[in-house]
């Protein structure tokens, strides 16, 4: 089955169903699977018709309907979809949609400002269409959604079903290791991920989606998967407003990446103690909540029976973008605290020198023009994930570390950066952590929790004084060549990829960020948390 066929299956099965609803200001607005199909035949004609059949087509702008229906347009076809971050400068874009082939681009309105640079810079763009359905004083060669769809609603010939092989989508990694590079998905590749994620719900099941709709993660666990289910998707229009819009869409489930989990916890921990738990769990989660999928990152056990507090169950997974994403997860009936879960049915796991391999139907082809890098991940059909890991006697998989992050000691020893912060980012005034391995020694560099700083009115010496007794007190239960010798407190954030991983690669190298620099996620979730969950819901 591919992904045209699920969905014309869910259409089929929940039709009147809400498939989308998202805010226009203070207005929820809803579309049915039925009328969401529609826009997605039109799309997919009107881009035959155009002739863009077997050719790239790249998609810049954050998650919306209009995103998302010229997606499955584009995927339901013989095109591949070149899903991009809206997030990154405009001059990586246009590199990106230079590396990756594309000659049309379907385009937000809040990216028209780059326009006439794409325009300018991307020999092979033919046309662009504006991710709107009503636009005027457009450059030759640009369009509005619209017109496109009315040239499908007029054309009689629609697009053959694509083959099982055929390139899906391109999706970009974030490049934290280097040059980004072009995951090659095929239809079979995105289509077997969804069916072996065995994760059922209700037609109708509110699901809000709050990750970047470009990451693999929240564009086929999100929207892929919940279509199958006949899961109504509700827009996060902003991380600002997440707290309000959880109590506007009351989801039932949500996808997050770790750090949002630890922030949420680090708020509610931070709340008045009289709250009675089930009163703070509604005003925070909107008080339908019962589950939450995380992956991309390392989390902490302790998270998950916090949350079990609140009446929300936490299930970890694991996967990457060159394994459409999931490879293994926890569901509700079969989970395990600390691992990430078991095996997808359509995936095999083996072990060489600690590394996780894989190999299965969700597997790419390979990355897109980059031979070399293809040849050195896929190697006699196993993905070599770079991760380091291992399974119990009960078949749950377990990460320990990351191959090329491990720090050899001068003793012979190998630590894994990862397994030491992830204890210690669980002290509340470390915000963010990174261990390095300096002078034949490990040391710890900071980030101070701000939250807590303020709260607490700490100067300098008052949070290296905490942190180094902290860390005292840590080594205490610590072999010798694992103990913690140094001690860097930061006075920024880390540099993050736009995944929100830490780049290891600029840690040793302190940057100064202007005032006037983007906020980091970790800063906007504060703020929102902080303000608006705390002082607004719930004093």
């Amino acid at each position: 089955m591919l992904i045209r066929e699920i969905l014309e299956e869910s259409v089929q099965k929940f039709g009147e169903v809400k498939a989308v609803k998202w805010l226009n200001r203070k207005e929820v607005l809803e579309k049915s699977y039925s009328e969401m199909m529609k826009n997605v035949i039109s799309t997919r004609k009107g881009l035959l018709a155009e002739d863009f059949a077997g050719k790239h087509i790249a998609l810049i702008g954050t998650s919306s309907v209009e995103w998302i229906e010229s997606y499955l347009g584009i995927i339901t076809g013989c095109i591949t979809a070149v899903p991009l971050d809206a997030a990154l400068p405009c001059e990586e874009l246009i590199d990106l949609i230079n590396r990756s082939d594309s000659e049309a681009l379907f385009l937000s309105p809040k990216h028209r400002p780059y326009l006439e640079a794409f325009l300018a810079n991307c020999p092979k763009l033919q046309k662009v269409w504006m991710l709107q359905e009503e636009v005027e004083d457009l450059p030759s060669g640009v369009y509005s959604i619209n017109e496109l769809r009315d040239m499908g609603k007029s054309a009689a010939e629609d697009a053959s079903c694509p083959k099982a092989e055929d390139i899906a989508t391109i999706i970009f990694t974030s490049g934290t290791t280097g040059k980004s590079k072009g995951v090659m998905l095929t239809q079979n590749n995105l289509a077997s991920n969804v069916e072996a994620v065995k994760i059922s719900a209700e037609p109708g099941t509110a699901m809000l989606s709050v990750l970047p709709i470009h990451h693999a993660f929240c564009l086929v666990m999100d929207w892929l998967k919940g279509f199958s289910q006949g899961a109504t998707i509700c827009i996060n229009d902003s991380l600002l407003h997440m707290v309000r819009n959880m109590s506007i869409f009351k989801p039932d489930i949500m996808l997050m990446v770790p750090m949002m989990i630890e922030t949420i916890y680090k708020r509610l921990a931070a709340a008045d103690p009289e709250i009675p738990e089930a009163v703070l769990a509604e005003k925070v989660f909107g008080g339908k909540l019962q589950t939450i999928f995380t992956g991309g990152a390392h989390l902490d056990p302790y998270y998950i029976d916090r949350f079990a507090e609140y009446g929300v169950q936490i299930l970890e997974g694991y996967g990457m973008s060159e394994c459409s994403p999931v490879i293994s997860n926890n569901t509700p009936e079969n989970h395990k605290p600390g691992s990430i879960g078991r095996p997808l049915e359509n995936v095999e796991i083996k072990f060489e020198n600690g590394e996780i391999l894989v190999k299965g139907t969700s597997v790419m082809k390979g990355y897109y023009q980059m031979p070399d890098e293809t040849a050195e991940t896929l190697k006699d059909g196993w993905l070599h994930t770079g991760d380091k890991g291992y399974m119990d006697e009960d078949g749950y998989l377990f990460i320990n570390g990351r191959v090329k992050n491990l720090i050899i000691l001068s003793n012979g020893e190998n630590v894994s950066p990862e397994e030491l912060e992830n204890k210690l980012a669980l002290n509340p005034l470390v915000a963010e952590v990174i261990v390095t391995g300096e002078e034949n020694g490990l040391t710890a560099r900071i980030y101070p929790e701000q939250a807590v700083v303020e709260a607490k009115a700490l100067d300098t010496e008052m949070i290296r004084s905490q942190l180094q007794e902290f860390l005292d007190e840590y080594n205490k239960n610590q072999p010798t060549y694992r103990r913690i010798t140094g001690l860097v407190i930061r006075k920024n954030p880390f540099i993050r990829s736009t995944t929100k991983k830490i780049r290891r690669q600029d840690v040793l190298f302190e940057r100064a960020f202007p005032q006037s620099a983007r906020p980091t996620l970790w800063e906007i979730l504060q703020k929102a948390f902080f303000k608006h969950a705390l002082m607004q819901n719930i004093t």
